[in-house]
């Protein structure tokens, strides 16, 4: 008894409900049928701007809230963004003194509204899921409120020379197409307006940027046929570094440092230490080639560009130097297999005579055997190679610590 009791009355309050909510929009219908109207009547013009009293520009107030930012496009120079789009400015007449409540239209033909367009737009579109994301409201004393959701791809010119260390700006303008400054009066901010003029949501996450600051500013453009009234936009963006950092810095950080260890095996050991420089040479390469497949080409050297050229300049600095070092011990090789050809030329001969001179020759062939020994089998050139290794082993990390303390102070800081 007492469920049917509470079904019964759940029943009635939504049959009221029901029928105030369509009594309220039969109502608001009428409203706005009857205000429409009015408009036809007193023959309402929205091809002509609103004419203040004191012949000033209509003052049109703008605010905006950035929904998401899809993508920083770096390689074509684009930006793209939902966002909010809100107008607001006073039309006389659309005044309704006799109705208190604020009316709103879905559409806004009827009214006219402010040319306003975005200099930077390459294309874009108003969100039509599930009608048309726009709407106009009107209060009695005449106060419009234009609002619409739009997604816009802005062209947005960037400075690459400090690639991936760059802080990218994008300057969104909007201006009046056809009513210059002495017609409309733009400007972000109004005491009638109870909430930011430009803010951006909280969770816009990027791919490849951080959106660090956003700021509405204002100016005056002047062309050869008037002068205009614009606002701006001012979105900054700092590039993620984490990627560049692993892909990058610390793989070729690594290479450089073991192409350095190439030093600490003996000249004489020639294939291992050719098959280390090559192998570190190529990975370079492949890396830099990976890199590059994704890093926007610019008509000018960037950072990453001087970090690679110097990198693989260097390994290739310690290449040349291995081959130097393996001539030179290659060539004393030879001396010392000539010499010891000599030396067994004469031992030979002396073997042959009987003369005196016999006890002589034998002494001194173990002395140069013996002296050749004690320096691994070369001679003076032999200790040449051995001072090449050494004055590269010192100078190299000194030349890559140099080169990164330069390279960070000049790129890495803002």
């Amino acid at each position: 008894m007492l469920s049917s009791m509470n079904f019964f009355t759940l029943f009635l309050l939504f049959s009221f409900a029901f029928y105030v909510s369509a009594r309220y929009d039969v109502r608001n219908d009428d409203r706005i049928s009857r205000y429409l109207k009015k408009l036809e009547d007193t023959k309402y013009d929205k091809r002509i701007a609103p004419i203040r009293e004191d012949g000033s520009p209509v003052k049109v107030r703008v605010s905006s809230y950035i929904l998401d930012i899809h993508k920083v496009d770096d390689l074509n120079m684009d930006l793209y963004a939902d966002f909010f789009f809100r107008q607001l400015w006073h039309d006389p007449r659309l005044a309704h003194s006799e109705e208190k409540d604020v009316i709103t239209l879905r559409d806004e033909d009827p009214i006219w509204t402010p040319d306003l367009f975005f200099v930077e737009e390459r294309e874009g579109r108003i969100h039509q899921v599930v009608q048309p994301n726009k709407f106009v409201s009107i209060k009695p004393d005449g106060e419009v409120l234009f609002s619409v959701k739009v997604s816009v791809r802005f062209s947005c010119p960037m400075d690459l020379r400090r690639y991936p260390h760059d802080i990218q700006k994008c300057t969104l303008t909007i201006e009046s197409y056809g009513y210059k400054r002495s017609h409309i009066d733009l400007e972000w901010k109004s005491s009638k307006i109870d909430y930011e003029p430009l803010s951006a949501s909280e969770n816009i996450t990027l791919l490849d940027f951080d959106l660090i600051d956003v700021k509405p500013t204002s100016r005056n453009v002047s062309f050869t046929f008037g002068e205009y009234s614009c606002l701006r936009i001012n979105l900054t963006f700092k590039r993620k570094f984490g990627f560049f950092a692993t892909r990058l810095y610390v793989p070729f950080i690594i290479l450089v440092v073991l192409s350095m260890f190439s030093f600490r095996i003996k000249p004489e050991e020639r294939v291992l230490r050719l098959s280390l420089l090559l192998v570190i040479l190529y990975l370079m390469v492949t890396i830099s080639t990976d890199v590059n497949s994704f890093t926007p080409p610019a008509p000018y050297t960037k950072a990453t560009d001087v970090w690679i050229g110097f990198c693989e300049s260097l390994v290739f600095a310690v290449f040349l130097e291995f081959i130097i070092v393996a001539l030179i011990t290659k060539k004393d090789s030879e001396n010392a297999d000539a010499k010891g050809e000599i030396l067994a030329t004469l031992d030979l001969d002396s073997k042959e005579s009987n003369l005196s001179t016999d006890s002589l020759k034998s002494p001194m062939a173990k002395l140069i055997n013996m002296f050749d020994a004690r320096y691994g089998g070369k001679g003076k050139k032999n200790r040449k190679a051995y001072r090449i290794d050494k004055i590269s082993k010192i100078l190299t990390p000194f030349i890559f610590i140099l080169f990164n303390v330069v390279y960070w102070g000049v790129y890495a800081t803002i």
